[in-house]
């Protein structure tokens, strides 16, 4: 366990310089540092991050309360890409290793470890599967065949945790592929000994989420060749844990028992551990077992790690329902096909009598080759083309209907009153009246307030506007002309009513 005074020149060092310092036999995770960096480049994601960790405490309330039991025995499954970024060979490294990383994750999150034997029998009953498992993409963004690992040389000798050019194009680094549906993992030699590091949901903008990892951590051994106590593939473990939510098991304020990583079974510790010694080590009175050093969110030796507790499963699972619900709907790992679709310019489809809507196909999954729409009350009626415009001549609400195929799979997608169409222009009507009038306001003007004045300009009837369609109740007035004020963002207009018996 790290002596005080050992603890006290690191946090100095970090205070100093602002960087993760390695030091001698410690896991150099520096997700803790990017995160401060990112509060202080962008102070608005700090309550983004917080409207995170409500949703999700939100939610495990609820599950607590019974809400979702299906869920919990429901295996979610991820889509992963690695992105492999080198400068010299050693760093490109093989898909072997690659691969040796995937299996380890599924291993590790599903409790099929083998070295969950070695989990003391006094933890052993915290121990969880966690339902969480991960594939290589097979499919890209645009729905083309993907190995899930892109490669790219840079030239750059090194990646700096504080400037994220890892994952930035223009800066040496390779783009991330929609972090709505893909886990993004980053390869790269990253500065001074970062063995990794990783964006925690709402802490940094979208472009920029997923976790990064040290080229010599990747994989087991032996297709990890890398002679370190992080071969074994548990740094890509510990980071996953981070950017679904996991805090480190001691917190985030080191040599402190006043702090918590917010999971109710894993024991307050003091600090994090630095090896893998054995044994049971007590801190912050948590005796008579001490700490859970052998949890993937501690520091210790890959060797050392076996166990993700219940509640850590819990914390996962609520994070992914609520801020990375995007990959509970990706097909990125499949081989079907998904019908969307929606406007091919942002706006919506509130439109006027005889105007024309853009229409554009947003599949997911496999890459679509045909097209076939269906259009309510539009002309054209139907279409094959994948980004048609179509005109409506009638005020009404239509449904829009969308199969796509790529041959061998196809999908339909239905949107029911997608498309409201209103009168061309402003109607009052019938006139004369007996009993109600309506008012009805094209898509280009929003009537905020009517009123009913007769016909010495007493106001008789007014109503406030919600709706484009008001129906106004005349059956109390005498009969005689009437005059309606009607405000709107095109002004005020008068119009002249006559009430009839």
């Amino acid at each position: 366990m790290r002596t005080v005074a050992l603890t006290a020149v690191l946090w100095l060092c970090a205070t100093l310089s602002g960087f993760a310092q390695a030091l001698p036999g410690t896991r150099n995770c520096a997700t803790t540092a990017y995160l401060e960096h990112q509060k202080k480049q962008n102070p608005a994601l700090e309550q983004q991050r917080q409207q995170v960790q409500q949703a999700v405490q939100e939610r495990l309330q609820q599950q607590q309360s019974g809400w979702q039991n299906l869920r919990a025995v429901t295996t979610i499954t991820i889509p992963v890409v690695f992105h492999v970024v080198y400068n010299g060979e050693a760093e490109n490294i093989s898909d072997e290793q690659i691969l040796s990383q995937l299996e380890v994750l599924n291993a590790d999150f599903r409790r099929r470890n083998a070295d969950a034997v070695n989990t003391p029998s006094y933890f052993a009953p915290y121990a969880a599967d966690t339902r969480i498992e991960f594939c290589l993409a097979s499919l890209d963004p645009n729905g083309d065949p993907t190995t899930g690992i892109t490669r790219t040389q840079t030239y750059r000798n090194e990646f700096d945790y504080a400037f994220d050019y890892i994952k930035k194009a223009d800066n040496g680094g390779v783009n991330a592929w929609d972090t709505n549906r893909y886990l993004n993992i980053w390869v790269g030699n990253i500065k001074d000994k970062v063995l990794g590091y990783a964006s925690p949901p709402g802490t940094t903008l979208p472009h920029l989420d997923g976790v990064v990892l040290h080229y010599t951590a990747v994989g087991a051994a032996p297709v990890n060749k890398f002679d370190s106590p992080y071969n074994l593939g548990r740094t890509a473990t510990h980071e996953v844990g981070h950017w679904l939510g996991l805090s480190h098991i001691w917190g985030e304020e080191e040599d402190s028992c006043s702090d918590s990583d917010g999971i109710s079974d894993t024991p307050n510790q003091q600090t994090y551990t630095t090896a893998c010694s054995g044994g049971i080590e007590i801190s912050c009175d948590n005796g008579p077992y001490g700490n859970m050093y052998q949890n993937y969110m501690d520091y210790s030796h890959d060797a050392c790690m076996n166990l993700f507790t219940h509640g850590q499963a819990a914390y996962m699972k609520a994070v992914i329902s609520t801020s990375r619900s995007g990959l509970l709907q990706s097909l990125a790992c499949s081989a079907s096909i998904r019908s969307d679709f929606g406007l091919a310019q942002p706006g919506d489809t509130l439109a006027v009598a005889g105007a024309s809507i853009q229409f554009a196909a947003a599949p997911e999954g496999v890459r679509a080759t045909a097209w076939l729409w269906e259009f309510e009350g539009g002309v054209p009626a139907t279409s094959t083309v994948e980004n048609p415009a179509v005109t409506y001549p009638r005020p009404g609400k239509y449904n829009v209907k969308l199969t796509v195929s790529n041959g061998s799979t196809s999908d339909t997608e239905v949107k029911e009153d997608f498309v409201q169409v209103t009168v061309s222009d402003l109607t009052v009507y019938p006139n004369p009246t007996a009993d109600f009038l309506y008012i009805e306001q094209p898509a280009r003007i929003l009537v905020r307030q009517v009123e009913l004045a007769n016909s010495v300009g007493k106001t008789v009837l007014s109503a406030e506007i919600g709706k484009r369609y008001l129906q106004l109740d005349v059956r109390h007035l005498p009969p005689g002309v009437y005059f309606l004020r009607i405000r709107s963002s095109n002004g005020t207009d008068i119009r002249r009513v006559s009430i009839v018996r």
